[in-house]
């Protein structure tokens, strides 16, 4: 009998155990975002990385969560193109997603860069982690992409929706015609990100005979936004 009562304390400890496990590894933080990118614009006021702790069955926060949050420049740069203090945040005892005290957006800030035109990204990176493992990071991603979009004067300049426009012909041959948009000027950059036409938009078309055939970006300023699209010249 007292075999079989130490076996059923055995057993009841390692159940114990084994659900406390379970429901520990239910524990998820990290970037609020399933895409590995966030793209900002102008027009987004609360321009960040959101992050977020979901725990086991939704029930309250028992620890403390958190981790290392820090900038790794791309192209653009932590205090040039955008700026972002490194800084430790968690989550603590008692958050829950009933008052959303589960989300806290991180802001950058993003400085205007006057000689760049195109496309700058840099890298938001988690690590240190307190009261979760690598495992339990959200979708298990560390690190996060941030795209800002430059027009050469404003920052995050917002992008036309390709259904409000139309390019044609497409491949063009000499001449590239823009309907739906007004654009004023334009410019023209091959795949490698290097400047290879611009200039002014008259009557809603471009003059691209002197491109050697292939692809490239066309980058057309209008007063409702940026036209962003790909082409090729034939």
């Amino acid at each position: 009998m007292e075999k079989l009562n130490s076996m059923k304390k055995l057993v009841l400890v390692c159940s114990v155990v084994l659900f406390s496990m379970s429901a520990f590894a239910q524990l998820r933080f990290g970037f609020n975002n399933p895409l590995n990118y966030d793209n900002w614009n102008v027009n987004d006021t609360a321009a960040g990385v959101e992050l977020v702790v979901w725990t086991p069955n939704n029930d309250t926060l028992r620890f403390n969560v958190g981790a290392d949050v820090t900038a790794v420049d791309g192209n653009a740069r932590n205090g040039i193109e955008f700026n972002f203090q490194p800084q430790k945040w968690w989550f603590a005892p008692g958050t829950n997603i009933y008052d959303t005290s589960n989300k806290k957006v991180l802001k950058y800030n993003i400085t205007p860069n006057s000689t760049f035109f195109g496309e700058k990204d840099f890298y938001i990176l988690l690590s240190n982690y307190e009261g979760i493992t690598a495992s339990q990071l959200m979708y298990q991603r560390n690190m996060m992409r941030v795209i800002i979009d430059y027009d050469g004067t404003n920052v995050g300049i917002k992008r036309l929706e390709r259904s409000t426009y139309r390019l044609f012909p497409v491949p063009v041959t000499n001449v590239l015609h823009i309907e739906g948009a007004n654009p004023s000027t334009f410019k023209v950059l091959d795949l490698s990100g290097r400047e290879a036409l611009q200039g002014n938009v008259l009557n809603n078309a471009i003059e691209l005979s002197s491109l050697q055939n292939g692809l490239y970006v066309l980058y057309a300023e209008t007063d409702n936004g940026m036209i962003v699209q790909k082409f090729s010249k034939h």
